[in-house]
């Protein structure tokens, strides 16, 4: 019922805005993308923004149709908001967003905001690819080899090229049928899986000697000095956490970056017992159990304190539920 409305209400409209959350991901881009080309294909005005830039390690593909530009959204008659966890991660747009009166979010993170008018969540879904993939097939909309390949992009990003717990057959199904479309599965799986850059290569040996262990929490503290002597962007350290969370005896790791003076964001990973979706919530954030990112803001050694003693609540009671 959802999946008819939703194309009902596109349907509907004239002017669509589409937007995906700060920091894009793959399957933030996939879904964006799926969105967009429904959306043309219907023969509506559309445009997709960001409040960020697309990190480098996505420029195989294209995404020139990605803007950022300050933009009225009172002259789209129709906003959706996909992949995204938290009203915050709208960046600039997030305000007149919740202000609209024609919204619908479509989103699969577990511990989200619910800012739409019409709220598409399924949280059973490993992927927001998986939901947008149902949607296409509904409207008709044939799925040419560029649109499996953004699909399958987001299904493997956010499974991990299906390693992460999250990870259910339904995953596999749909990566088998988009395969049977020609998605471009390898240019996807080298880019995103296997090609490193000389630059993160060299970020990481130094990040490596900086990683501080406390009872099986793995965490490093990225300083803006750090970045500017290093030349890096936090996309640089994006993947940093998820290479943490796979070093021995660990059980919740976390990078927590400057991103300006005393505003630190944090990137949470954690094996299956643990849930940091539940920690990233207490620091303004949200995602996934074993996925997730929020941000604090004071003095260095006091927010470290803080997310160390959270991580460390989460730790004791995922082991007592073992």
């Amino acid at each position: 019922m959802k999946i008819k409305l939703l194309l009902k209400k596109i349907k509907q409209s004239k002017n669509v805005a589409v937007f995906g959350h700060q920091s894009p991901d793959g399957d933030c881009l996939g879904s964006i993308s799926a969105i967009y080309f429904l959306c043309k294909n219907f023969n509506k005005n559309v445009d997709v923004f960001i409040d960020d830039l697309i990190p480098q390690k996505y420029n195989f593909l294209n995404f020139d149709f990605l803007k950022n530009d300050d933009v009225e959204l009172n002259k789209y008659d129709l906003l959706i908001s996909v992949d995204v966890a938290s009203l915050k991660l709208l960046g600039k747009y997030g305000n007149d967003f919740v202000k609209h009166s024609n919204t619908i979010v479509i989103d699969h993170h577990l511990n989200r905001d619910l800012f739409g008018k019409i709220n598409f969540i399924d949280c059973t879904k490993a992927s927001n690819c998986e939901i947008v993939y149902n949607v296409i097939k509904k409207s008709k909309l044939k799925i040419d080899s560029n649109l499996a390949t953004l699909l399958y992009l987001g299904i493997a990003d956010d499974t991990g090229c299906f390693v992460h717990d999250n990870t259910e057959y339904y995953s596999h199904l749909i990566a088998s049928e988009l395969f049977k479309l020609c998605a471009n599965y390898k240019l996807v799986n080298y880019n995103i899986f296997k090609l490193t850059t000389q630059k993160t290569f060299d970020i990481t040996n130094k990040l490596n000697s900086e990683i501080k262990t406390i009872e099986g929490i793995k965490y490093i503290i990225i300083t803006a000095d750090f970045m500017k002597k290093n030349n890096c962007t936090k996309h640089d350290i994006g993947d940093y956490v998820n290479k943490l969370v796979n070093l021995e005896h660990t059980k919740i790791a976390f990078v927590m970056t400057e991103k300006q003076k005393s505003v630190f964001s944090i990137s949470f990973r954690s094996l299956i017992n643990y849930d940091v979706s539940k920690v990233a919530k207490i620091f303004k954030g949200g995602g996934h159990k074993q996925a997730s990112g929020g941000e604090i803001k004071g003095k260095l050694e006091e927010c470290e304190k803080l997310v160390v003693a959270e991580c460390l609540k989460a730790i004791k009671l995922g082991d007592s539920n073992v």
